[in-house]
C-alpha cells in the first residue's frame, strides 16, 4: 500500500470525478430520455411502443459497451475508457438535441446508452487500485450514487427549459464536456500492461457464486427500467402538469443521494439484509406509483422510495460483485452491468406494449412483481458461503503472467 493511497486527497481524486462521470453518463445521458420523453413524443410524433423500442436500443448499446470496455481498459487503461464514455455521452446528447425525426433521435439515444456502459466498469479498477481497502465500500457507494446527482440536476434544468427540450439536452452536453475533461485529467495513467488479469472464461463469469448476483440484476433491471422510461409519461397521462412531473423526477434523483450512505449501512446491518429490504421497498415504490399516479403527494413518496432504494441496490451490487469477481473488478462490474442491461432491454418493450393495451397502471404493477422475484437471489448467508467455498476452483481463473 503506497502512502498516496492513504491520503484523503488521493481518495478525492477518485471519488469526485467518478461520481460526476456517473452523474452525467447515467443521470443525464441515459435517464434524461425518460424525463424529457413526453415533450419529445409530442414534437417528433412517437407512440409509447416506439418510445420503448428506442429506449431498448440504448440498453443494447449499453450492453455492447459493457462488453467492449473490458478490452479497452485491458489494452489502453482506465483513462481512455473514461474519455470514451464522456465523448459518447456528449455526441449522443448533441444528436438528440438536433433530432427532427425518430432516426436521429434513436442514433443519439444509442450513443448515449453506450456512454453509460463505458463509464461504470473502469471505476471498478480505479477504486481497487487507488483506494485503501477499508474505504472502498464507502467510496464505491458514493460513486454509484452519482446517478442521483445527475437526475437531481436534470430535473431543474428541464423545468427551466420548459417546452424547449432541445435546450435541456444542449445544457446536458456542455456539462458533460466539462466533467469529461476533468475526469480524464484525474484518471490514473497506470499502464494496463502492469496489471495482473485472470484468464476470462464463461465459467469465470457465470458460476455458482455469481449466479444469484447476475439473475437478480436481470430482474431488477427489467423492473426499474419501467420507472426510468415511463414514470414521467405515466404522471402526465394521469393529469399531472409537466412541472409537477419533473419535480417528482428531480426528487427521485435527490433521494438517490442517500445511496452515498449505503456503505455505512452495509457495514452495520450486513449486505444481505440490506439488499433484501431494499428490493422489497423498491417494489413498493413501483406499486405505489401504479396505484396513485395522479396523487402528487403519493408519487413524491414513491419517488423518494425508488430513488433511495434503487441507489442502495446498485451500491450493493457493486460491493457484492467485488467479492465475486475479485480478480478483475472491471470485468466483474461489466458482467453485473450486462445482466442488469439484459433486463432493461426487455422491460421498456414489454411495458410499452402493456401501456398501449392496458395503460400505465398494469405495466407498473408488472414491474413491481418482477422486482419482487429478485428477493431470493440475494447475497449468500454465512452458511451458504461455506457451501460456495467448494466452488472456488470452479469460479476462479488463473492469473495472466505480467
Amino acid at each position: 500500500m503506497t502512502e498516496a493511497r492513504e491520503q484523503p486527497t488521493a481518495v478525492m481524486r477518485v471519488l469526485v470525478p467518478g461520481t460526476l462521470m456517473i452523474a452525467v453518463t447515467f443521470g443525464l445521458a441515459r435517464y434524461g430520455y425518460g424525463l424529457l420523453l413526453p415533450d419529445m413524443r409530442g414534437d417528433i410524433g412517437m407512440s409509447a411502443g416506439t418510445a420503448g423500442l428506442i429506449s431498448s436500443a440504448s440498453y443494447a448499446s449499453y450492453l455492447v459497451a459493457n462488453i467492449g470496455v473490458v478490452r479497452v481498459t485491458t489494452l489502453w487503461g482506465s483513462r481512455v475508457a473514461v474519455g470514451g464514455a464522456a465523448a459518447f455521452a456528449a455526441l449522443g446528447m448533441a444528436a438528440i438535441a438536433m433530432a427532427e425525426g425518430v432516426t436521429l433521435l434513436a442514433v443519439g439515444v444509442f450513443l448515449a446508452g453506450a456512454a453509460a456502459g463505458m463509464a461504470f466498469p473502469p471505476y471498478g479498477d480505479i477504486v481497487d487500485r487507488e483506494v485503501d481497502e477499508k474505504r472502498r465500500d464507502v467510496v464505491w457507494s458514493t460513486i454509484s450514487s452519482g446517478t442521483g446527482w445527475g437526475v437531481a440536476l436534470a430535473g431543474p434544468i428541464a423545468i427551466g427549459a420548459g417546452d424547449h427540450w432541445r435546450i435541456a439536452w444542449a445544457v446536458f452536453v456542455v456539462l458533460t464536456v466539462a466533467v469529461g475533461a476533468v475526469a480524464v485529467l484525474l484518471a490514473p495513467a497506470q499502464s494496463p500492461d502492469r496489471l495482473r488479469r485472470p484468464q476470462l472464461s464463461l465459467s469465470w463469469f457465470f458460476c455458482p457464486r455469481s449466479r444469484p448476483l447476475l439473475v437478480s440484476a436481470v430482474l431488477v433491471g427489467a423492473g426499474s427500467s419501467v420507472w426510468w422510461v415511463f414514470c414521467v409519461d405515466a404522471m402526465r397521462n394521469a393529469g399531472l402538469d409537466a412541472t409537477s412531473a419533473r419535480i417528482v423526477y428531480a426528487v427521485c434523483g435527490a433521494a438517490m443521494l442517500l445511496g452515498s450512505f449505503s456503505g455505512v449501512v452495509f457495514e452495520r446491518r450486513g449486505l444481505r439484509p440490506s439488499y433484501i429490504g431494499s428490493i422489497a421497498l423498491l417494489a413498493v415504490s413501483l406499486g405505489l406509483l401504479a396505484l396513485a399516479t395522479s396523487n402528487l403527494a403519493a408519487v413524491l413518496v414513491a419517488a423518494i422510495l425508488f430513488g433511495a432504494f434503487y441507489a442502495t441496490v446498485i451500491a450493493a451490487y457493486g460491493i457484492w460483485s467485488a467479492t465475486v469477481f475479485a480478480g478483475h473488478p472491471a470485468a466483474g462490474l461489466a458482467a453485473f452491468s450486462t445482466a442488469l442491461t439484459l433486463g432493461t432491454l426487455a422491460g421498456p418493450v414489454l411495458a410499452g406494449i402493456a401501456i398501449q393495451y392496458g395503460g400505465h397502471g398494469p405495466a407498473l404493477v408488472g414491474a413491481a412483481a418482477i422486482t419482487l422475484v429478485a428477493l431470493p437471489f440475494c447475497p449468500p448467508s454465512p452458511e451458504r458461503r461455506k457451501i460456495l467455498a467448494a466452488h472456488d476452483e470452479e469460479c476462479t481463473a488463473a492469473p495472466v503472467r505480467p
